[in-house]
């Protein structure tokens, strides 16, 4: 780390209510309860709520899903911060991916069943789908956890099997219908870690997070750790989020993260993507505030950088500084799925959101398949407002002339645009978004490339109701004015992955490239 440099990393309480607090309201809410046929808080899943929109005070809204893992259902409540117990109740078809403590559980069961392999060598690890539920007759449903089994050593070759855990009923369904019977393929090489080795062993959920050369701030922002990050409940988190962003004192971004991931494969399967699981990769360094936050001495190794193992010291977020720029990396698990959420921010103002692709041994990924990422940039040049958004196309000439986008659209990335950009009408300032050279363009699956819409606080996730997974922005694009108003842009990145034909860029991160005016 350049020595003139300094990264300052301090804590920050984020505003909301924790979950005491929301389980508390539950129980003094007077239909919470009774819709959810449930006696006792104490069983229903809650966690925290944070306040919605830009600077969210005592009396913000929030949206909270309350799951209740026994009866398999849910309910969502909105409400404002200050009377969470007078919340307005609506049904909820959320069910939030297994937490640690029920995939810890499940591997309790299926390891007591007697058709459990033996040797050593056996891995039992989080697969995709998440759960594979079972529907009663009576049009109840079960809530059930999947495993995956390695066994490198069966002599039948089946190397993979996945299996549904009702943890209830303590029985192993060794067959769960609705699951991808190809079992026999092992693709990639890293052994995954088992469900065991996942801990979380608390620290702060939020810092704030300052870069000094000298005397001179070039960074300030608050930094999210992606098991706490937006959206969630619903909503499967962001990955590493950014909120108020400001470059040498000037506000930039008010929020930066992915909250839609998914994946397709050409034989129809498709999966959305848990953004909020945090893994291990390789990070040295210093832990200012506590577990799970490290200021780096070198740069950190995630799956991308040390291929061949799902192993590492490290579980959170990594800072490190390399004399031109921060980067700011966590690892991520969804199932099989091993994701890199990386920011660099340039000490000239440049901003460069990467993700990356990677995997454990499992047997599906040697298929043909699609991953799209969408970010979610919350623009506020200078503060919220009186923003514009320009596209700039390839015209011909020197000095080509932006055109104004007045209201809310999506766009592909396809002649004649060359890239846009956000500005503040009154000072000029703001960013130019020039696609990565590996960003790809959107098919039908996809959807688009970039959505430019007029900010509302609960447009955070496009509540995932396709059936197939697909990212479902169009809801969110109803004509409204976007012309000096507060702008959000969502950007898609579209990454290829062919195993047996590999292109020249796999193995390398995606997306854009924000460069200051």
């Amino acid at each position: 780390m350049d020595t003139d440099v300094r990264v300052i990393i301090e804590a920050v309480p984020r505003p909301g209510l924790s979950a005491q607090r929301l389980r508390q309201a539950i129980a003094e809410h007077p239909g919470a309860l009774a819709a959810l046929d449930v006696a006792d808080p104490a069983r229903l899943a809650v966690s925290f709520a944070p306040g919605l929109g830009h600077d969210p005070g005592d009396n913000a809204p929030f949206r909270a899903t309350v799951f209740d893992p026994v009866g398999n259902r849910a309910v969502e409540l909105r409400g404002t911060l200050d009377r969470p117990e007078r919340a307005e109740l609506r049904p909820s078809a959320d069910r939030p991916p297994p937490s640690r403590e029920e995939l810890v559980a499940a591997a309790a069961i299926l390891r007591a069943d007697p058709r459990f392999p033996a040797g050593d060598d056996v891995v039992v690890y989080r697969p995709m789908p998440p759960l594979a539920d079972r529907e009663n007759p009576d049009g109840t449903t079960v809530r059930r956890p999947t495993l995956g089994l390695y066994t490198p050593g069966e002599p039948t070759g089946l190397r993979h099997r996945i299996v549904a855990v009702d943890l209830l009923g303590r029985a192993v369904d060794w067959t769960p219908s609705g699951i991808n019977p190809r079992m026999h393929h092992d693709c990639e090489d890293t052994v995954p870690e088992g469900v065991d080795a996942l801990t979380d062993h608390g620290g702060p959920d939020q810092v704030r997070v300052r870069v000094l050369r000298g005397g001179t701030e070039l960074w300030n922002l608050l930094v999210v750790r992606p098991r706490a990050s937006a959206p969630q409940n619903p909503g499967v988190g962001g990955g590493v989020e950014l909120r108020d962003v400001r470059h040498r004192g000037r506000l930039m971004l008010r929020q930066a993260h992915v909250p839609v991931l998914n994946v397709e494969y050409e034989e129809g399967t498709t999966f959305r993507d848990d953004v909020s699981f945090e893994t291990r990769f390789n990070a040295s360094g210093t832990d200012p505030v506590g577990w799970g936050w490290r200021l780096c001495d070198r740069p950190p190794r995630t799956i991308l950088e040390r291929p061949g193992t799902d192993a590492g010291g490290f579980q959170g977020v990594a800072f490190h500084h390399d004399g031109g720029e921060l980067r700011i990396v966590s690892e991520l698990a969804a199932g099989w799925y091993r994701y890199a959420s990386d920011w660099r921010l340039g000490d000239d103002g440049t901003i460069r959101p990467r993700f990356g692709f990677a995997a454990t041994r499992n047997p599906m990924t040697c298929q043909v398949h699609r991953h799209h990422a969408y970010w979610r940039f919350d623009f506020d040049i200078e503060g919220a407002g009186n923003d514009v958004v320009e596209q700039i196309d390839e015209s011909g000439s020197l000095i080509p002339e932006p055109v104004t986008i007045i209201r809310e659209t999506s766009r592909r990335r396809r002649h004649p645009a060359k890239y846009w950009q956000v500005r503040d009408k009154s000072s000029g300032r703001g960013y130019q978004i020039h696609p990565g050279p590996f960003d790809g363009t959107a098919d039908a699956y996809g959807v688009s490339d970039l959505w430019f819409l007029r900010h509302h606080p609960a447009e955070l996730y496009d509540g995932d109701p396709d059936s197939r997974n697909r990212a479902m922005l169009n809801r969110f694009v109803d004509g409204e004015s976007i012309n000096g108003a507060n702008v959000v842009v969502w950007y898609a990145g579209h990454y290829y992955h062919d195993q047996a034909h590999p292109q020249p860029h796999q193995g390398e991160l995606i997306g854009p490239e924000l460069l200051p005016l």
